[in-house]
């Protein structure tokens, strides 16, 4: 059965409520899916790599692939507000886990931006929060 003709078929199932979820399914469906992107949207480091470059223009910060995963996992919980018997969230969702289990192993180099503002946090919490000497918060200094 051709990827679409599968995607069909849970979709009919899901609309007529002739059947439940199944788990093991739905991963299978999740590995389709998968495949099926890949071959029309090209591989999938390049799609969250192009994307992650296009958010840091548009923000105007550095955005990481990871980061992309994480926005799109966020739209699929948000949808199932609306429509929670849907299979194609959890189907997306288990690949953008996936996809976010790659990307957080990946090394990014923080931007001077970013240094500027981890600095800037730095400094905000040693005002803030001062340290004694043998590193106990001081509270009366507060």
């Amino acid at each position: 059965m051709a990827v679409r003709d599968h995607h069909r078929a849970i979709n009919l199932i899901y609309l007529l409520g002739t059947d439940k979820m199944n788990h093991k399914d739905l991963l299978a469906d999740a590995v389709a899916t998968l495949r099926d992107r890949g071959n029309r949207y090209g591989p999938m480091e390049e799609m969250f790599d192009r994307t992650a470059r296009l958010a840091s223009i548009i923000l105007d910060r550095t955005v990481t692939p990871y980061e992309i995963t994480t926005i799109l996992k966020c739209l699929k919980d948000a949808r199932k507000k609306y429509d929670r018997a849907n299979p194609e969230h959890y189907m997306d969702n288990v690949n953008y886990e996936a996809f976010s289990a790659q990307f957080i192993t990946v090394p990014v180099e923080p931007s001077a931006a970013d240094i500027a503002e981890d600095e800037m946090i730095r400094a905000m919490a040693q005002k803030l929060a001062p340290q004694r000497d043998n590193g106990e918060t001081n509270d009366s200094q507060a």
